[in-house]
């Protein structure tokens, strides 16, 4: 086996991607700042900036007002996610294109295993990586990021690592655009490459654990791999054994392909209004429940696992939540609560009406909401019985498949349930559905608007 003798799992990023796309499709945008998520005056966050704009300080998340004042020269745009999943989709089938084996993680990223392949370059990992890049480049007019090393802790944490060491050697060299890098782990130098960097830089490691672990006077990953496994599983649970086996360079040497199932599918959107119309938060709740179900319907799939997470208003109370003892800014706390129902289901009135419950536990009723989410997890592939006497949940089914052809044949509008008849009031509608992300139409009656 070649992953005997090579490195052989790699880890794929596209650079900036949403703003990469935008200067594939618009080749005059190269070498501006560009901020894709809204216009200025939009309440949203930025999505993705492209290398130039977080040159000048803008990150994702960053409100658009906050943007606009790092960067006012700045090329803003809203983006369209259709576009996004086609350039996603041909990306992830250029992969296919060079291995069997393609592991998609999001929509610009993915791992290949590429044991079996090498014979095709000479059993150089790094040749093929050069043929992967070229290939999306001059398919896509996108650049990619990628980390080779025997398995997916070690070639994610490569990925990251050799952007850093590419965007160092631009700024050497006054040089711009997305940073193209890559870094090939060899084998048995897993834990030599990791021993030097902060403990953060390991997948699953956030902010609390960082602290946790900077508290034990542990900021490296080489002190990490030192520590006594015991102690931290002691601290950290059976996290404490994931901890211990990434920071020595250990890591899973396979991986599934992309049909295997997948990670997650979720939905939000951020009011240009803040709102407590509970009809209009219902309405929203079941048109991003729709999207998720006809994705999972669409695969074959269902999911056993609802997860809705919810942001609260400006003036809104923030639930006991604090940060190093000060007030945290309400804006920015996200709320989140998750239920695993009896079956798994890819039904949108059961994901939403799960949905639904989870947010009234958490909600204050009156308080204003400024953002709202749903996804699902636990995703396998769906499970149906023969059944002799059609059942009300085998009607059901046949009929959100016979909707989900009409809609494909003819468009959203053409048969749609009226428990998202308030977005009809308040958003304009495309053939593919509402869009949510543009500024509400004003509400001509005296009824106040959501």
């Amino acid at each position: 086996m070649d992953s005997d003798r090579y490195p052989t799992i790699m880890h794929i990023d596209i650079d900036a991607f949403f703003a990469s796309v935008e200067e594939a499709i618009c080749p005059a945008l190269r070498g501006k700042p560009v901020i894709v998520g809204g216009l200025p005056s939009d309440r949203g966050i930025v999505s993705c900036p492209n290398y130039e704009a977080r040159k000048l300080g803008v990150r994702t998340a960053m409100p658009l007002s906050k943007a606009y004042a790092l960067a006012p020269g700045a090329v803003f745009m809203k983006g369209s996610y259709r576009t996004y999943q086609t350039y996603s989709r041909r990306f992830m089938e250029i992969l296919h294109d060079f291995s069997p084996i393609v592991r998609p993680v999001s929509l610009d990223e993915a791992y290949v295993d590429a044991n079996g392949c090498l014979h095709f370059w000479d059993y150089d990992p790094a040749a093929l990586a050069r043929a992967i890049k070229h290939a999306v480049f001059k398919e896509l007019g996108i650049t990619v990021s990628i980390g080779i090393a025997s398995n997916r802790i070690c070639a994610k944490v490569a990925s990251d690592y050799s952007k850093k060491v590419a965007r160092a050697e631009m700024e050497k060299n006054n040089k711009t655009g997305p940073p193209d890098g890559l870094l090939v782990i060899p084998l048995g130098g897993e834990k030599n490459f990791l021993a030097l960097l902060p403990v953060s830089a390991i997948p699953g490691i956030g902010r609390r654990t960082t602290e946790t672990l900077e508290g034990l006077g542990i900021f490296k990953v080489g002190t990490l791999a030192e520590t006594d496994p015991g102690t931290l599983e002691r601290i950290f649970g059976v996290v404490g054994s994931y901890l211990h086996d990434a920071a020595n360079g250990k890591g899973q040497r396979e991986i599934q392909d992309d049909d295997a199932d997948a990670k997650s599918i979720s939905r939000s959107t951020t009011f240009a209004v803040d709102t407590n119309d509970e009809e209009f938060i219902t309405s929203v709740f079941f048109y991003l429940s729709e999207k998720i179900a006809r994705e999972l319907r669409r695969n074959g799939d269902a999911a056993s696992t609802v997860t809705i997470k919810m942001r609260y208003s400006d003036g809104a109370p923030l639930l006991g939540y604090r940060k190093g003892g000060m007030t945290a800014d309400r804006r920015f706390v996200t709320y989140q609560k998750s239920y695993t129902p009896d079956e798994a289901t890819n039904s949108e009135f059961e994901i939403a009406f799960t949905g639904l419950s989870l947010f009234r536990s958490l909600w204050l009723k009156g308080t204003k909401v400024r953002l709202i989410g749903i996804g699902v997890t636990n995703i396998s592939k769906e499970r149906r019985q023969l059944d002799l006497f059609a059942s009300g949940k085998s009607r059901r089914c046949e009929l959100l498949n016979g909707v989900d052809k009409i809609r494909r044949k003819f468009g959203y509008h053409s048969v749609y349930f009226g428990i998202v008849d308030q977005l009809e009031r308040t958003y304009d509608a495309s053939e593919h559905g509402f869009d949510l992300h543009a500024p509400p139409r004003p509400v001509e009656s005296s009824s106040p608007s959501p």
